[in-house]
């Protein structure tokens, strides 16, 4: 049961995907994330108004005598149509640039994982001939420091992706970060991750430590308190985050925390922003972090109202330096280090591309008129429909389609053109999107030790000749 609700609250939380299968017609079913039904209230009116006026034999006659030709309206209609389309048009312009942007920022700083890896975990030099040891040894005795780099490196990365997505949404709640479970370990190249000690005192005097072992240790990124129940037991409680890997497509983040589902938060029938539901919406979309977040990054992401993703790619960069400054730290020139400082930027610009979006809303001259437009023509079409048809059954059905077509293509327009709003199902499914960058960086940092080890395997091996 605890799995069958994760798996369909999955659906809140990802891009809606839908079968392509029988000519698109099982998409008539589709009620989640559908524009129609925010069409309806507008197509009752104006159906309704159709129905009136053809009961209303006097007033029927004036409209027929009134109307020798549909031509003034046609016109009308040409014009509202094409301001619609350009709207659509546009929309689904931001949509993608902004869904670019993320994507663009996810790449770069899964890249700077990547090639932080291989130059602090590979390369040997000077640094291992200045204190007189040989370059194999001092790999092997350098490993723990280079499994502890990266570990914090790809926690700090996860949580600066996490930070630039709250941005993106608007979202200033550190509550809604939960911590993301422990890689599968299917294999014996996974290379480290942070997880929360739950004790200090019984532990480090850090509050992290190399978490390498199999998936059932726990969650990666735990982050818990410790209870005495009445019986003088001790019991955790833990927020629990699950990570599925079910395909490209599918990929997708579910939680069981017991927050509401967004589905249930949304009104299929209305678009609606106020603080309230933006909120709740947020809560019922968290995202995972791989090491979650310690009490120290908490207080210090907290003092900030916005903009913490600078403040965590300070870190990150304080961390690469310190690193380069380690005696057995990063052994690469400056110019092919600046490459992974030149990346993250990269990766910034790629974040701002995408807060572009998020901060330029349609313009609202536009919005306005095309709103008005539309009311008008929602009022006048059971004019022209009802002087022009005279069955009342078939006046009904052309009124109908021709309002829930116009107002459905701006309905799809108002909500595509903000990506990133959590009240919009149709949104990029921001808990996805951590849960996909998660797999990235840990794809790009495995461990560096037993990938050396077999390399070493291998060149006793002798190449065969043609």
């Amino acid at each position: 049961g605890r799995r069958a609700c994760a798996d369909d609250r999955s659906g809140t939380l990802v891009m809606i995907h839908y079968a392509k299968g029988y000519w698109g017609l099982p998409l008539f079913l589709k009620l989640h994330g559908s524009p129609f039904p925010r069409t309806l209230p507008f197509a009752v009116v104006s159906v309704a108004i159709t129905i009136w006026l053809h009961l209303w034999d006097s007033g029927r006659e004036e409209i027929v005598r009134s109307f020798a030709h549909p031509y003034p309206f046609q016109m009308y209609g040409f014009v509202i149509g094409f301001l619609v389309v350009l709207r659509t048009n546009h929309s689904l312009a931001r949509f993608m640039e902004a869904r670019t942007g993320v994507e663009t920022m996810g790449s770069k700083w899964a890249d700077s994982v990547a090639m932080l890896n291989a130059f602090d975990g590979c390369t040997v030099g000077s640094r291992s001939q200045e204190i007189g040891k040989p370059a194999m040894k001092q790999d092997h005795e350098h490993h723990d420091d280079h499994a502890r780099f990266i570990a914090r490196l790809t926690h700090l990365l996860s949580l600066l992706h996490a930070m630039a997505l709250q941005h993106l949404r608007g979202d200033e709640e550190l509550e809604n970060i939960v911590p993301a479970r422990t890689r599968r370990q299917t294999n014996t190249t996974a290379g480290p991750e942070l997880k929360r000690v739950r004790d200090r005192n019984e532990a480090k005097e850090s509050a992290v430590e190399i978490a390498d072992g199999p998936e059932d240790e726990g969650i990666s990124g735990y982050l818990g308190t410790r209870a005495i129940k009445p019986n003088g037991k001790e019991e955790t409680r833990r927020l629990s985050a699950r990570y599925n890997h079910m395909g490209a497509h599918l990929i997708h983040a579910a939680t069981d925390d017991g927050k509401q589902a967004r589905k249930n938060l949304v009104n299929p029938f209305l678009l609606r922003e106020d603080p309230g539901l933006w909120a709740r919406c947020c809560a019922a979309t968290p995202l995972a972090v791989i090491g979650g977040l310690d009490p120290h990054e908490f207080k210090e992401l907290d003092e900030l109202d916005c903009d913490r993703t600078y403040l965590v790619l300070a870190w990150i960069q304080a961390l690469i330096i310190r690193r380069y400054e380690d005696l057995d730290g990063i052994r690469v020139g400056p110019p092919i280090l600046s490459r992974v400082h030149q990346t993250l930027t990269n990766g910034m610009l790629g974040f701002n591309m995408a807060d572009k979006i998020a901060k330029t809303p349609f313009p609202m001259p536009y919005a306005q008129m095309l709103s008005v437009c539309l009311v008008v023509f929602n009022l006048t079409m059971p004019i022209m429909v009802a002087g022009h048809i005279n069955n009342l059954w078939l006046a009904i059905l052309v009124n109908f389609i021709s309002t829930v077509a116009y107002q459905g293509l701006n309905e799809v327009a108002r909500e595509l053109e903000d990506p990133f709003k959590p009240v919009h199902i149709n949104d990029h499914g921001m808990p996805q999107l951590q849960a996909m960058f998660n797999s990235k960086v840990r794809a790009a940092s495995p461990s560096v030790k037993k990938t050396l080890t077999h390399w070493a395997q291998c060149d006793s091996w002798e190449v065969e000749k043609e």
